[in-house]
């Protein structure tokens, strides 16, 4: 049953544009907005972006635009603009999305979901295009302090500044009997060097007679399919890790439920929503000090913090749970606790101020 925290009555004055979010759809950005999508009625939302081949994406992104100028000529009702974006082409995308929302003289908030912005600024060639496109937007929304500095230093006024946690629903937690003695890790995300996955395959092959028969690795996730199937068949470490592919729903549930310890080795990140699932999971986190993780994960606390690429910390840090179950149950009530400001309640309450504010200063133009 849907719970609503945002009404009709406000949600009618506000249009968002981000990715397609709908039937599962990949990516931590999509997953955030099919949470909102439970919690907001009747959500107001273009996809201005679905993964496709790249023609399609043109003419998605297209056909996006053309209904936002509908929609934004012909519903006075819409006085904020809310959009989602990351980094690389989706910011390219969403620069047009804000001019046109400036146009029409419209609030608009610019929510940054990107954990490689960093990069993308730092290597594009015309800096002050981003600066002045961001400070176009009356509000910045940002996932964690880390962000909100970063983007501080690159001249962003810090009163346009909000963070705003990702939000986490309330686990479904399962009653689950453990028939084996082997610590049962989980690592849930999209395949790929920047998310560690392959750090995390190289200490287990690296290590195989210290991990064999006390450990159980079970991967879930989308893209490189083919060639983390033959690592691990290659390796000879089917008897320890198991992929799953891209999981979702019920699946996802049972396996969130099937975990001890959750691990994400990467080498950037935001403020990632599978940690803050995981943890409210009542899981320990094994993952490294970039982004705004460092803001959440407290060494020996609620899991294990390491650096990213630091193949002996991270081994080390699957031992330590190995070696001691006994804190499993201890890190994971911390970690339960950690998440709970991320719970539905706590996060809709935040962004209706930041609504609130924005229609006041409409009222007054």
């Amino acid at each position: 049953m849907k719970q609503t925290l945002i009404a009709k009555d406000l949600s009618k004055k506000i249009l968002m544009v981000g990715v397609y979010y709908k039937n599962n759809a990949p990516g931590g950005m999509a997953s955030v907005i099919d949470t909102y999508e439970k919690y907001i009625e009747q959500l107001r939302y273009i996809p201005s972006w679905k993964l496709s081949s790249r023609l399609t994406k043109i003419w998605y992104a297209f056909f996006a635009i053309v209904r936002y100028i509908i929609l934004i000529i012909f519903d006075r009702k819409i006085k904020i603009i809310h959009i989602h974006g990351a980094a690389n082409a989706s910011f390219d995308r969403k620069r047009i999305f804000i001019q046109i929302a400036r146009g029409f003289k419209k609030k608009i908030i610019y929510h940054i979901h990107a954990s490689e912005f960093v990069p993308f600024y730092e290597r594009h060639t015309r800096k002050e295009i981003i600066i002045n496109t961001i400070c176009k937007c009356d509000k910045l929304i940002v996932l964690s302090k880390s962000w909100r500095n970063f983007f501080c230093r690159i001249g962003i006024p810090s009163e346009k500044i909000e963070i705003l946690n990702n939000i986490v629903i309330p686990p479904v937690k399962m009653a689950r009997k453990k028939e084996s003695i082997e610590v049962d890790f989980l690592f849930l995300g999209e395949i790929g060097k920047r998310k560690g996955v392959y750090d995390l395959l190289q200490v287990i092959a690296d290590n195989k007679p210290l991990f064999a028969g006390k450990m159980r690795l079970c991967i879930g996730g989308n893209l490189e399919e083919k060639i983390i199937k033959a690592f691990i068949k290659d390796n000879c470490i089917s008897d320890i890790v198991t992929f799953k592919g891209w999981i979702k729903g019920e699946e996802k549930m049972q396996c969130l439920n099937w975990g001890d310890v959750y691990v994400l080795p990467s080498y950037n990140e935001g403020l990632p929503i599978a940690i803050l699932e995981a943890m409210s999971y009542s899981h320990p986190v094994i993952s490294t000090n970039v982004g705004g993780i460092p803001e959440i994960l407290h060494s020996h606390k609620n899991g294990i913090m390491i650096s990213p690429g630091n193949l002996d910390q991270l081994k080390n840090a699957l031992l330590f749970f190995i070696e001691h179950p006994q804190k499993i149950l201890e890190y994971g009530e911390n970690a339960y606790e950690t998440v709970q400001p991320f719970f539905p309640q706590n996060v809709f309450n935040h962004l209706k101020a930041i609504y609130s504010g924005l229609l006041n200063e409409h009222s007054q133009q």
